[in-house]
């Protein structure tokens, strides 16, 4: 995949090359006539927490949050989105609204037919991220703050996680004293916002480059997720939930 226009409404799929791989590997593993389940690029997805000002959780979500059409910051219309929700702890009611722009996730399923696959269902990573954390969220008490890193090959993806909710969300360098310092920018703007705070627990997906400056930074020791036996940590979210555009 490539990205071309900033706003990333003009996001193209490299999609005969993709699906011709996809194909391939299929072959390999001999699995052409099995049924497919994928996980969405996290650049493909924007999610948001809504709170149902009602009292109540709403029959039908998606139905619901269309007819109210709220400006929810997002670089295309509802109208032009799928959407996914997932149910959020809390009161009054919440849900995780996770948007994709329709067009890219039609590219995404065009890749999968043409490279003859049997797609069963293509879920949004950060749906897949909450459903992999769901027993670390429930067990953080509400003075905790729980900080996850996940490097890659170019950056390293921050996220926060307060009360069970997505709170924040950046992309930080890949490591070492610009790790530690972006980090903590981020956590003391954070904090500002909630000052009751008085814990953090650090997650990680790889071990980090200067990992030891990100540790003695937070003053606390990393906790690298275990996502055997699937691969990946979306994987594993992947397979412990249901929600899929």
């Amino acid at each position: 995949m490539r990205f071309g226009s900033e706003d990333g409404l003009e996001q193209v799929l490299e999609r005969e090359p993709l699906g011709d791989l996809i194909g391939d590997l299929l072959v390999n593993e001999n699995q052409q006539d099995a049924y497919v389940q994928a996980v969405l690029p996290y650049e493909a997805a924007h999610w948001r927490v809504i709170v149902w000002a009602d009292g109540e959780l709403p029959a039908d979500p998606e139905e619901e949050l269309r007819s109210i059409d709220p400006d929810l910051n997002l670089p295309f219309t509802l109208e032009e989105a799928y959407l996914d929700f997932q149910v959020l702890p809390g009161s009054p009611p919440q849900s995780l609204m996770v948007a994709a722009y329709r067009k890219l996730v039609d590219g995404w399923i065009e890749v999968f037919s043409l490279a003859g696959a049997k797609l069963d269902r293509l879920a949004p990573a950060q749906s897949c991220l909450l459903a992999a954390l769901a027993d670390e969220l429930a067990e953080a008490p509400p003075e905790r703050l729980l900080v996850l890193l996940v490097p890659d090959e170019l950056e390293c993806k921050l996220w926060l996680f307060h009360n069970g909710l997505p709170v924040f969300e950046r992309c930080l360098p890949i490591g070492g004293a610009e790790l530690a310092e972006e980090l903590k920018r981020c956590l003391v703007f954070y904090h500002r916002q909630q000052p009751e705070l008085r814990s953090v627990r650090l997650l990680i997906t790889a071990e980090i480059l200067g990992q030891d400056l990100v540790e003695e930074m937070l003053g606390v020791r990393a906790q690298q997720l275990d996502w055997q036996p699937y691969g990946s940590l979306l994987l594993q979210g992947l397979a412990a939930q249901r929600g899929a555009f």
